[in-house]
C-alpha cells in the first residue's frame, strides 16, 4: 500500500518552455530529498490545459507517517512556500515557483491496465457544490467511472475523493480528482473528449443548464507527459 500526493505548480510569469522542462527534470530529483518519497513525477501541461498550474507533480509515499509529516510541514506555509519547507534542495526551486496547490487523492473506484505505459496524464480537479444532496453525490461517484469502459483509450485510471480531514492538514476547495493515463494526446483530445458517454452521460452533472448540476464551474482541467504509469504507482506498491 502506497500513498500519492498531486500537485498543481504554477511558476513565475515569463518563464519559458525551456525552463519548464529544465524545472521538471529538477523538480524530480529534487522529490526524492523529501524524507519518505520513493518516487517522484513532475510533466509540463499541454496547451489544451485550462484551470490549473504550469504542470503536474506526484510524490508517492510507502508510510502513512511520512504523509503525515509531510502535512505538517506544509501546513503553515502558504502556496508559495510550500518548497521552501520541505528542504534545502526543494527551497533551491521556491524562487522559481508562484504558487502550489496540493491534495492526497483515496481512491473510489481505479483501473491500471497497462502498468508499464509511457504516454500521456491526465487530472480533472472539480469540487461538488456544498450543501449537494448526498445521494446526487453518490450517483455522480457512481457514474463517473462509466467513462472509463466507454472510452478504450483511457488505459489506466483512478477516479477518487480527495483527503481533507485528519491526518491531512492541508486545506484545498477541491472534493474529488478524476485521473486517466492514455497512450496519446489524440485519445484524450479526440476519443474521450468526443464520447457520447462525456456528452450523454457524465456531463449534466457539470452542465450549468441542466438540474443535475452539482459541479462547480471552476475546475483544472490538466493533462502532461508522463515518462512512466503514475497510476502504476499502486499496482507495484
Amino acid at each position: 500500500m502506497t500513498i500519492r500526493i498531486v500537485g498543481q505548480v504554477s511558476l513565475v510569469e515569463a518563464t519559458s518552455a525551456g525552463e519548464k522542462q529544465e524545472f521538471v527534470r529538477a523538480l524530480c530529483e529534487s522529490g526524492m530529498s523529501i524524507e519518505g518519497a520513493i518516487s517522484s513525477h513532475a510533466g509540463v501541461h499541454t496547451e489544451s490545459s485550462v484551470g490549473g498550474g504550469d504542470l503536474t507533480w506526484d510524490l508517492r509515499f510507502s508510510e502513512e507517517d511520512a504523509v503525515e509529516d509531510f502535512c505538517e510541514r506544509v501546513k503553515h506555509a502558504g502556496e508559495g512556500g510550500i518548497f521552501g519547507a520541505l528542504g534545502a534542495e526543494l527551497a533551491l526551486l521556491a524562487p522559481r515557483v508562484s504558487s502550489v496547490e496540493l491534495a492526497i487523492p483515496e481512491a473510489i473506484r481505479g483501473h491500471v491496465g497497462v502498468p508499464g505505459l509511457v504516454g500521456i496524464k491526465r487530472t480533472l480537479w472539480l469540487r461538488v457544490l456544498p450543501g449537494t444532496d448526498p445521494a446526487a453525490s453518490e450517483r455522480f461517484e457512481a457514474e463517473t467511472p462509466m467513462l472509463a469502459a466507454a472510452v478504450p483509450a483511457i488505459r489506466n485510471w483512478q477516479w477518487s475523493r480527495i483527503r481533507v480531514a485528519a491526518p491531512n492538514p492541508m486545506t484545498t476547495r477541491w472534493t474529488h480528482l478524476w485521473e486517466q493515463e492514455f497512450e496519446t494526446l489524440a485519445g484524450l483530445e479526440s476519443d474521450y473528449m468526443a464520447s457520447p458517454c462525456h456528452w450523454g452521460v457524465v456531463d449534466r452533472w457539470f452542465d450549468p443548464e441542466m438540474p443535475d448540476r452539482i459541479v462547480d464551474l471552476w475546475l483544472a482541467h490538466l493533462a502532461c507527459p508522463a515518462t512512466e504509469s503514475v497510476l502504476g504507482w499502486q499496482a507495484a506498491g
